[in-house]
This record gives C-alpha cells, sequence and structure tokens, in this order.
C-alpha cells in the first residue's frame, strides 16, 4: 500500500549482519556505507509510510539519519570501546596523530579530543545538510522530526561540553534539556540554521 522498496528492508538486514562481524573501520566512506545501511532505511521507510517519495528529501532524511547514527556512535564511545567496538575510522584518528592503543576513554588523550571534536562536526554538517526534511513535513510528523532533529543536535552539543568525556557524562536528554529544546523549537520558522556548541561559539 505504501510502495515501500524491498531494499529497504535487506540494507537494514545486512547491517545487522555487518555489526555482528566488524569491529573496526578504516574510512569514512566505510562508516557512511554501514550508516547507508543501518539508520537511513529507517529515515526513508518513514517518508514512504507519510507517502512521500521526493529525491530532494530523501537525500535530507538520508544526511539526518546518518547524523543520529554518528551522535549515538559518538556518545557510546565507551560502551562501544568496552565491547570492543570503535567506529571512529582509522584515517580520522590517525590523522590527528591518535592511535587505538592510545584510546581510554575514561581520560582522553590531547589527540583523541581532537579526533572526537573532528566526529562531532561531521554529524553537525549531516543535520545541518539535512534540517528541510524535518522543516517541511506537515503536521504531528513535522513536529516530531524537528524535535528528533533538536534532540541530536543537543546531545552533540553536550559531548563537546564536557570534552567528550562519556565515562562519567554519557550524554542523554533529560528534564533539564526541556526548556533548550522547546525555546529551539518555538523558533524553528526563523532559526535557518540553528548552531550550538562549539560551531556557534560557545
Amino acid at each position: 500500500a505504501c510502495a515501500i522498496e524491498p531494499l529497504l528492508f535487506d540494507d537494514l538486514i545486512s547491517a545487522f549482519e555487518q555489526d555482528v562481524e566488524t569491529r573496526r573501520y578504516e574510512t569514512w566512506d566505510d562508516v557512511f556505507d554501514y550508516c547507508r545501511r543501518s539508520a537511513n532505511p529507517v529515515g526513508r521507510l518513514v517518508l514512504r509510510i507519510a507517502g512521500r517519495r521526493d529525491a530532494r528529501l530523501d537525500a535530507a532524511s538520508d544526511a539526518v539519519c546518518t547524523a543520529l547514527q554518528l551522535a549515538n556512535f559518538w556518545q557510546d564511545l565507551a560502551i562501544d570501546w568496552e565491547r570492543g567496538r570503535l567506529y571512529v575510522p582509522r584515517e580520522c584518528y590517525a590523522a590527528h596523530g591518535a592511535s587505538p592503543e592510545t584510546l581510554d576513554p575514561a581520560a582522553l588523550t590531547d589527540a583523541w579530543i581532537a579526533t572526537m571534536a573532528d566526529c562531532v562536526g561531521r554529524a553537525r554538517t549531516l543535520f545541518l545538510r539535512g534540517r528541510c526534511v524535518a522543516g517541511e513535513m506537515p503536521g504531528r510528523l513535522g513536529w516530531e522530526l524537528r524535535l528528533t532533529w533538536l534532540g541530536g543536535m543537543r546531545i552533540l552539543e553536550r559531548l563537546e561540553r564536557t570534552r567528550f568525556d562519556t565515562v562519567r557524562h554519557r550524554p542523554s536528554l533529560g528534564a533539564a534539556d526541556v526548556p533548550a529544546i522547546a525555546w529551539r523549537f518555538l523558533r524553528w520558522p526563523r532559526d535557518a540554521a540553528p548552531r550550538t556548541g562549539a560551531a556557534a561559539g560557545s
């Protein structure tokens, strides 16, 4: 009834299988390919169920879904590391002079802090690139997408404020975040591309 492409479900299963076997990533392209199959199909399924089939909205949804997946990776850096997983690609940490041998999520070196700042910056760029999908969807779905977008950006902001200390300060949304998110939600039509954390110079 919704004309959903079966490939979306195939991609999800493929990503689930990969996550069982793959614990390290070499390049950003490798990470983004995983996100393309693990996160992006969810957004496209929502669009199809809402009756939307538009290449521009698909691309915006993909950007937001990948950004949400990345935000979750950086939020769970310590948890994933304990389980033997690292989603930060080698090309990223190597560019900042970091290595898995020096990674201690409880006490990040300057090189790893620079690495995580790079990672958060990439997620923020994707959130901003896909913002229109939340702004253009009507009704309740539009509200939910805006809140999801704002929540993801808030997680990035919290990561930066704690200098990526996900051991003592794993970022999660709670009652203390409601006023800020509500204010940004109400200002949505006037804030073409709100910026938070280091990107806003705060």
